[in-house]
C-alpha cells in the first residue's frame, strides 16, 4: 500500500457491506490483523471510526468486499496523515455534547448505530460510534437512545470535572431530531413511545432535575454525523475542521 493511490473518504457514501456477499478471504488473519490495528488508529483519528467499527462486525467471515473497505481507509490515511487534534488555548469547559443516530443503517440486522462527541468549550475530548442492541420500530426511538447514551457519557463527565475541581456549568446535548427531543422534556407519557424500555427514562430524570439540558442542532452542523453514516468530502471536511481535526506540520 506505499504506492497506493490516494482517496478523500474512508468509507464510499451509501456503500453497504454484507456477510453473505462476495468471495470469501482465504487468510482470514491479515483481515483481522489490519482491522485491528486500524481500531488502534481510531484512538485519534474520530473521522474513521464508524468505517472501522463496520469492517469489526466481519472479522469471523471477512469477504474481498471488506479487505477493499479496509484497504480504502489506508488509502485514506496516506492522504490525510499529518492531519492530528487541535486543542486551542482556551479557557471555556462548559460540557457540550452532540448525539446523532443512523436509523436502520445495518443492512445486516437493520439496527441503528449511535455516535455522540464530547466537548469541553471548545475542546473535543471523547467519542463514541456503536451498533445498538436491539432494533429500534422508529427513528424516535432510535435518537432516544442515542440521547440516553450521550446522558450516561454527560454525567459521567460531570463526575470526573468535580473530582478535577473544574467549573463546567450545565452539559448541553444536541440532538438533530425535535420528537426524540420533545420526548425528553415533556414528561407526559405518549403511547407511541410505550415500546422504549423503561430505563431510557433516565434522560427524561436528568432533564426535568435540570442535570443536563438538550437542544436542537440543525442537521447541518450536527457534527455527530461523522460517526454514524460514510459522508461525502465536503461534509467530512466541514464536520472535521468542526472538532478541530486538522493538518499541522509535517509527518512525526
Amino acid at each position: 500500500m506505499q504506492n497506493c493511490k490516494i482517496v478523500g473518504t474512508p468509507m464510499e457514501v451509501n456503500h453497504k457491506l454484507s456477510s453473505l456477499e462476495g468471495d470469501l478471504i482465504k487468510d482470514i488473519t491479515s483481515y483481522q490483523s489490519l482491522v485491528g490495528s486500524l481500531n488502534y488508529a481510531t484512538l485519534a483519528r474520530v473521522d474513521i471510526c464508524y468505517s472501522v467499527s463496520v469492517l469489526s462486525q466481519f472479522m469471523h467471515t471477512p469477504r474481498k468486499s471488506h479487505m477493499d473497505a479496509a484497504k480504502r481507509i489506508l488509502k485514506y490515511l496516506k492522504g490525510t496523515i499529518n492531519e492530528r487534534l487541535y486543542y486551542p488555548y482556551v479557557f471555556d469547559l462548559v460540557l457540550k455534547l452532540f448525539s446523532d443516530v443512523d436509523w436502520a443503517g445495518s443492512k445486516e440486522d437493520r439496527r441503528s448505530t449511535s455516535g455522540y462527541l464530547t466537548f469541553a468549550g471548545s475542546k473535543f475530548i471523547s467519542w463514541s460510534s456503536k451498533k445498538q442492541p436491539t432494533v429500534a420500530l422508529s427513528s424516535t426511538e432510535a435518537e432516544y437512545r442515542g440521547l440516553a447514551i450521550a446522558t450516561q457519557e454527560a454525567m459521567w463527565m460531570k463526575t470526573l470535572f468535580k473530582d478535577l475541581g473544574l467549573e463546567f456549568g450545565t452539559p448541553t446535548i444536541f440532538g438533530d431530531n425535535m420528537s426524540s427531543i420533545h420526548s425528553a422534556a415533556n414528561p407526559i407519557f405518549h403511547a407511541r413511545t410505550k415500546h422504549i424500555e423503561v430505563h431510557y427514562h433516565y434522560v427524561r430524570e436528568k432533564v426535568l432535575s435540570k442535570e443536563i439540558q438538550i437542544s436542537y442542532v440543525s442537521t447541518h452542523q450536527q457534527c455527530a454525523d461523522i460517526l454514524t453514516k460514510a459522508l461525502d468530502g465536503t461534509k467530512l471536511c466541514k464536520f472535521k475542521a468542526m472538532i478541530g481535526l486538522q493538518a499541522v506540520g509535517e509527518s512525526l
